[in-house]
């Protein structure tokens, strides 16, 4: 199997940063999120966030460098497992020049019905994200 690989450069806001100036724990949850956007934009045909029902259920996330303003990340989001219901995901940000790893992580992902409940996710997406 091929892997599907998002890569995307990251954008910091002044809004991203604490006080002591570099990107905020909480946004990197964000950073991962744009990931999967990205991801699902590329490789599920027909993306449309009315039609897909995932929610995040698990976050894991491993800060190794801090990331300043200045700084121009790029986050690469790969799928780790595709499961009946779940769909794990793998996400490294490096730094632009020596691909240093600033931050890893995982995000899993879960099908769910109009009420919240797990569901198997349909045939066609796991297709698509296989």
């Amino acid at each position: 199997m091929a892997s599907k690989i998002s890569e995307i450069e990251l954008q910091i806001r002044f809004g991203d940063l604490d006080a002591l100036g570099h990107v905020n724990n909480a946004a990197y949850l964000s950073f991962f999120e744009l990931g999967r956007i990205d991801f699902f934009m590329k490789f599920l045909k027909g993306f449309h966030s009315k039609t897909v029902n995932f929610v995040v259920v698990h976050a894991d996330i491993d800060f190794r460098i801090p990331i300043y303003y200045e700084d121009k990340p790029r986050i690469l989001t790969e799928i780790e497992k595709v499961g009946t219901t779940s769909v794990s995901f793998k996400h490294t940000i490096l730094r632009q020049g020596d691909d240093a790893i600033l931050s890893s992580g995982k995000t899993v992902i879960v099908w769910v019905d109009r009420e919240g409940r797990k569901q198997q996710i349909p045939d066609h997406l796991k297709d698509l994200l296989s």
